[in-house]
């Protein structure tokens, strides 16, 4: 089991791609667009991993400034 919350999505999926793990990811966004978000930089923000061993990610996007 790896341990991805709060690295950057790339990261994780080149460190699952490279244990052959299978993963689904979710992306969330805030529901007001006052928030600037980097969208070239999520993070996983939630992890689950079922029973069949597939990680369910949840990423959400830097704060911009």
């Amino acid at each position: 089991m790896v341990d991805t919350v709060a690295q950057c999505l790339s990261a994780v999926k080149v460190q699952l791609d490279g244990i052959n793990a299978k993963y689904i990811i979710s992306m969330t966004r805030p529901t007001s667009n006052l928030s600037c978000l980097d969208k070239d930089c999520f993070y996983v923000i939630r992890q689950r991993i079922d029973i069949e061993g597939v990680y369910h990610l949840i990423a959400a996007a830097k704060m911009g400034k």
